[in-house]
């Protein structure tokens, strides 16, 4: 399915490590607004290249390629900085019921375990955009029935 998007997955390739750092990572980049340049720089790492994103040097790496200082992103990963948010994160996954990546949350209603093809996110998508509207009609007294 991910090269029929002109994705590349080497699955043979990826290093099982554990994400927490990368997580902290992203929160930081966050803080720059480079929180998508890190998850995706983060995905390619890890799907694509085989890297171990939970090594620090490489981390640093990729937070110095997407436009990050090194010597911050250093010090954010030598602290527990970001160590609250990840957690935060965490806990709102473990009381949605989430148990694996990826998944998506439409309105916190609507989920979406795994890869799936484009026409089911697109009906979710439509759903919960038709709830969430007629919320706020019915909200600002301009709903229709």
């Amino acid at each position: 399915m991910a090269k029929d998007v002109g994705l590349t997955y080497d699955f043979d390739r990826a290093v099982v490590a554990n994400s927490f750092d990368a997580h902290r990572l992203i929160q930081f980049a966050k803080t720059m607004d480079k929180g998508d340049k890190a998850e995706e720089a983060l995905f390619h790492a890890y799907f694509t290249d085989g890297k171990n994103i939970a090594d620090h040097k490489t981390l640093i790496k990729l937070a110095a390629n997407i436009g990050l200082n090194p010597e911050n992103a250093t010090a954010v990963l030598e602290s527990d900085q970001f160590t609250n948010a990840v957690k935060h994160d965490i806990e709102i996954a473990r009381s949605l019921d989430i148990r694996g990546v990826p998944f998506f949350l439409f309105n916190r209603k609507y989920a979406i375990s795994g890869a799936r093809e484009t026409e089911i996110f697109l009906k979710a998508l439509k759903k919960a955009y038709s709830e969430w509207k007629k919320k706020g009609e019915e909200a600002n007294g301009t709903a229709r029935d």
